[in-house]
């Protein structure tokens, strides 16, 4: 590359994007709260720092959809030169005179996202980390020096639809869907100064061989295992494709050049580990092709720890042996610690007690249980779980159509029944996503929380402030009087501090809600 001319494709995210939050997936979610009076140089700098770089200014590791455009690209005749992927805080290095085109990923670009929406209403009120970034990318001076043409995909590209605001961001065209021919269709245009429709619609890659393998790492070690899941939640989009299984060949040449690369580290990218392999209409599991998974990547040179990004509880109960077995190895190549335990984990939605709710909006989640019996299935799961130290990230959400106070005091109910089990709470507000089958409904709004609904939320995160304050604390301050005082004086007085003023703003629940907490 020249001085200043600029590579002619060049592909970035967003900074809360290109980051790996210091090797924990799970804190990237806080990405989406409100950022409040801190400046953007420190949450970079802190929070969110950049992922690290090769000698030529590029990302030693970006995001997984941003490696499968990548990949698209070199597949369709680009080659290496051509096509640079970097952070935010490279632009200038990368984008010129010559610069065709910029490829932006995004998942959360105006804070739509089920977690922005929740807690950046929650805490602060103000807009989420994650839109601020998106804005400033899109708004660089090298972007708007060169003016290359933007396009913009990723999960999150149909709020920038939802919200009318490509134009006023200068974004040339908006990809919604993953289909690799369109995606490769609107960057040839884009080189060859053809005109660019606004908004295209690219139906999802229909099967595995049409998707070429990532060329270079991926954050976190991300490598696709599956995709789609087939339950049908109305509320998800996930669910409602159809599930496709990527063969454990093509697996193994992605967790090789990841490793290769130098990441030891190894995400299994999935909406549900314990499904691989699973041909079953009533999505009984495969516990073979789930074990022959799992002993094959933890067998490779170079792999020193793996983590599911998702799981279902059903399956759990199906088959409890294949949960026992696959801990046994994936004790042995933990990523996360309970105190000085080390732990298994991974997301799954519990979502809702209400047995109406999941007959109404996904009756599929329980199979192959029914609807009735779902409260039992998730105390089953989480004690088989717990029982093979394995300890579940679980979302809930709040506001769904037609929610009764009758529907979320058995959330409550279903609590109670979980309360002596080891796992972490995400409550969440429901948020209509673009193709799910309520994305025309109204989503949930912070004033519609009712006192139960208050009741809900502080009882989630009650509970993971008295499972997780003691390990959260000790991985952060190892002075034994410094960690004394802040766990018995420092925490109480800023949420005494916080409860003030939250309640304020949000009302005596709010103020209750985070005195709980502090005190559990």
């Amino acid at each position: 590359m020249g001085e200043n001319s600029g590579v002619k494709v060049v592909l970035t995210a967003s900074a809360t994007e290109m980051s790996d939050y210091d090797n924990n997936p799970f804190i990237a979610f806080v990405a989406g709260f409100a950022k409040g009076p801190v400046p953007l140089w420190l949450l970079r700098k802190t929070l969110y720092p950049p992922v690290e770089r090769n000698g030529d200014g590029r990302a030693k590791f970006a995001p997984y959809g941003l490696r499968r455009v990548e990949a698209l690209l070199l597949e369709d005749g680009f080659n290496e030169s051509e096509v640079a992927v970097v952070h935010p805080a490279n632009l200038d290095a990368f984008v010129g005179p010559n610069t065709k085109a910029v490829g932006i990923s995004s998942m959360d670009p105006t804070g739509m996202g089920y977690v922005s929406k929740t807690y950046s209403s929650l805490v602060g009120g103000g807009e989420p980390m994650n839109a601020i970034e998106f804005r400033e990318l899109v708004r660089h001076q090298s972007i708007r020096k060169y003016k290359p043409r933007i396009i913009v995909g990723g999960f999150g590209s149909w709020q920038l639809e939802r919200k009318k605001v490509a134009e006023n961001y200068g974004i040339d065209c908006v990809i919604l869907g993953g289909r690799g021919e369109t995606v490769k269709e609107m960057f040839r245009k884009a080189v060859n100064d053809e005109p660019l429709p606004r908004i295209v619609r690219a139906e999802d890659r229909a099967n595995e061989e049409n998707v070429p393998m990532i060329r270079h790492a991926a954050i976190h070690g991300c490598v696709e295992i599956s995709r789609g899941c087939g339950r049908n939640c109305q509320f998800c989009t996930p669910t409602i494709q159809k599930k496709l299984d990527v063969s454990l060949e093509s697996i193994m040449k992605e967790v090789e050049i990841t490793t290769r690369e130098g990441n030891t580290r190894i995400t299994l990218v999935t909406e549900d580990l314990f499904l691989y392999g699973a041909k079953d209409k009533q999505f009984h599991p495969n516990k073979d092709a789930v074990l022959k998974l799992i002993k094959t990547v933890a067998a490779h040179p170079g792999v020193k720890a793996i983590q599911a990004s998702h799981m279902s509880l059903a399956p759990v109960v199906c088959d409890p042996s294949m949960v026992k077995e696959a801990a046994e190895i994936l004790i042995d190549h933990n990523w996360y610690h309970h105190g000085k335990k080390p732990i298994v984990t991974g997301e799954t939605g519990i979502e809702t007690g209400s047995v109406r709710l999941i007959r109404k909006y996904m009756a599929g989640k329980p199979l192959p249980f029914k609807p009735e019996q779902w409260k039992e299935t998730v105390s089953q799961a989480f004690g088989i779980l717990n029982d093979n130290e394995w300890y579940p990230l679980a979302t809930l959400i709040v506001g769904l159509p037609d929610e009764r106070e009758e529907d979320v005091a058995e959330t409550l109910e279903l609590m109670d029944d979980l309360k002596d089990y080891n796992a972490f709470y995400v409550p969440l507000f429901f948020v209509p996503l673009e193709n799910c089958l309520l994305m025309n409904k109204r989503g949930a709004e912070l004033d519609s929380l009712s006192r139960i609904r208050w009741e809900f939320l502080t009882r989630c995160w009650e509970y993971n402030v008295r499972i997780w304050r003691d390990t959260f604390l000790q991985h952060r301050i190892r002075n034994p009087l410094l960690y004394k005082f802040v766990k018995r004086m420092a925490i109480p007085y800023a949420a005494k501090m916080a409860g003030i003023y939250y309640g304020m703003k949000h009302g005596e629940e709010m103020e209750s809600a985070i005195w709980k907490m502090a005190t559990a």
